[in-house]
């Protein structure tokens, strides 16, 4: 895999997939958002921004008086983002590339500074506690919605071939240096470093008979499910079981998915 390669992809398919996760999980994070204090002014930091969908959120919150920089490490995805923010008419949105697990950042002031789903994919997380600690102004927000126990993925009663979908899939992230259940880790680093750690906030997730988070967990399922048929790590015959798990699922009223657990992290800078 390339260095700037995002981990899941960055065709149209997969795409699309994260435009329909974001819109299934804004509300969730403009409540951290809330939380933290989030507020017209401020400057904020988005912290691997994919093709920009939470950018463009923070950026219409703190309005042309603040400023959204926008890091990303796709050439695909800091693209597409720039159109995005150009297309929205919001000039105080800056998106740049940037590598987390391996560059320098110079910024500093910061009021909040946010990541989903970011700190699994890092092989490294100093360069990350570096950023945080040398960007946020004192007292500044970093909230995260990263995972905690992946493990929880799962199809209930019956989904053994979705059982060895989310072992093959925690292997492929271990295997590309990530870790996803990187939230266990985050808290203690980040207190080591001065920061207090104001909540943490369990995020589960549950969805039956094809609801709007039963579609997420398949359509997770089907796109990244090709990438590890691809890897060797899972088959054609087990694609095959999975799909049709899924598909007795959707009209069996008691069954059910339970995604991977998330944990809301909000912690403040050192004053």
């Amino acid at each position: 895999m390339a260095a700037n390669a995002y981990v899941l992809g960055t065709h149209p398919e997969e795409r699309e997939r994260l435009r329909r996760q974001h819109e299934l999980w804004l509300p969730s994070a403009r409540s951290a958002w809330r939380r933290a204090g989030l507020r017209p002014g401020w400057r904020v930091l988005d912290l691997g921004a994919g093709s920009g969908d939470c950018s463009l959120a923070l950026a219409r919150a703190v309005g042309p008086r603040g400023h959204v920089l926008a890091l990303e490490q796709s050439p695909a995805y800091v693209e597409a983002a720039r159109a995005a923010a150009g297309r929205g008419q919001l000039p105080w949105l800056e998106v740049r590339q940037h590598d987390l697990a391996v560059d320098a950042l110079a910024a500093s002031g910061i009021d909040l500074a946010w990541s989903r789903w970011v700190a699994m994919f890092l092989p490294v997380l100093d360069p990350l506690l570096a950023l945080l600690s040398r960007s946020l102004r004192p007292g500044g927000r970093f909230v995260a919605h990263e995972y905690m126990h992946w493990e929880t993925f799962a199809l209930h009663p019956h989904g053994d071939a979705i059982g060895q979908f989310a072992a093959a899939a925690m292997a492929s992230f271990r295997g590309a240096g990530g870790d996803p259940n990187v939230n266990r880790r985050l808290p203690a680093l980040l207190a080591d470093r001065g920061f207090r750690i104001e909540a943490l906030r369990p995020l589960p997730v549950l969805g039956r008979a094809g609801d709007a988070w039963a579609q997420w967990l398949e359509r997770f399922v089907r796109i990244y499910g090709r990438e590890l048929i691809r890897q060797g790590r899972w088959s054609e015959e087990q694609a095959t079981r999975a799909e049709a798990e899924m598909k007795a699922a959707r009209s069996a009223s008691g069954s059910y998915w339970v995604g991977p657990t998330v944990l809301e992290l909000q912690a403040s800078a050192p004053q």
